[in-house]
């Protein structure tokens, strides 16, 4: 099969991209980026473009859905509910008759071609809708106490984690060539677990050359953190922004980039936890 392009759809991309951009150079700007961090964790399912759109045009938004989809959870939109525009793709196809050679043949086949369309949909926040009520999930783990949620973790990692006497300001370090985790023994429980998501983000999904790109890593592996934490019910404010003012001035989609892959290894780290916290419970039952 192969792919089609098509021009019309070619603008309506580069259209909403260029919206993208001017949106994320706002938030960095706006020094929202943190806010944003925090907020994407309840769109788990969309991508990192539309979660920019969504969260620019409806930043207290909870749950979106379309119309149709709210009516079928029985709920109405409420008068003049806000819409708010995402983009979609619909996969199409085509079929068309070609002429090949085939054993110094010369043959008529039919190859089919797919591509996608995109368009603009709108979907409206729970917030903009009345009816019955929806069971929300819960995401956090099964405990309110960060100090079992760091012995986890420390069984979770697929590193050895030490605690020890380091010197100075430094709270931890992932050591790639030893492939293990040190924490400053002195830290609060809490900062433990904040620096301890940290470098097993380092440790898991860092593919950075830290010499040379020492700041996409750290942003990189801070905001990972950041949005775990948040997710397991953790406030933490070890997470430090200020490169990421830096780059969007010079060049917002180096932000894009690195957002797209912050939020997939944020998803797949929260699973992953999540994984491994039903198989205790399950070999504890």
């Amino acid at each position: 099969m192969k792919h089609k392009s098509n021009k019309n759809n070619g603008n309506k991309t580069k259209e909403v991209f260029e919206k993208v951009v001017n949106y994320v150079q706002t938030i960095v700007d706006n020094g929202e980026y943190e806010k944003f961090l925090k907020f994407q964790k309840s769109f788990r399912g969309y991508s990192f473009n539309n979660l920019i759109l969504i969260f620019s045009q409806f930043p207290d938004a909870t749950r979106v859905a379309g119309k149709s989809k709210w009516l079928k959870l029985k709920r109405e939109l409420v008068p003049g509910a806000q819409k708010i525009f995402i983009i979609a793709p619909i996969p199409r196809q085509y079929s068309k008759k070609v002429k090949k050679v085939e054993n110094g043949e010369e043959i008529e086949t039919t190859e089919t071609y797919q591509y996608n369309y995109y368009r603009y949909v709108y979907v409206y926040d729970i917030s903009q809708t009345t009816g019955e009520e929806i069971p929300l999930e819960s995401h956090n783990i099964n405990t309110n106490e960060m100090s079992n949620f760091y012995q986890k973790l420390k069984s979770f990692s697929e590193f050895p984690v030490y605690e020890k006497d380091l010197e100075g300001s430094l709270k931890g370090y992932y050591a790639p060539t030893k492939k293990e985790i040190v924490l400053k023994k002195s830290l609060s429980i809490d900062d433990k677990t904040a620096v301890l998501l940290h470098e097993l983000a380092h440790g898991l999904y860092d593919d950075f050359e830290y010499k040379t790109d020492r700041n996409l890593s750290e942003v990189f592996v801070e905001s990972i953190a950041y949005i775990v934490a948040d997710h397991f019910g953790l406030d933490t404010s070890l997470c430090s922004f200020n490169y990421i003012t830096k780059w969007a001035k010079g060049d917002p989609k180096i932000v894009l980039d690195l957002g797209s892959k912050i939020q997939k290894c944020a998803n797949q780290f929260i699973k992953n936890i999540e994984k491994f916290e039903m198989q205790e419970i399950e070999l504890a039952a």
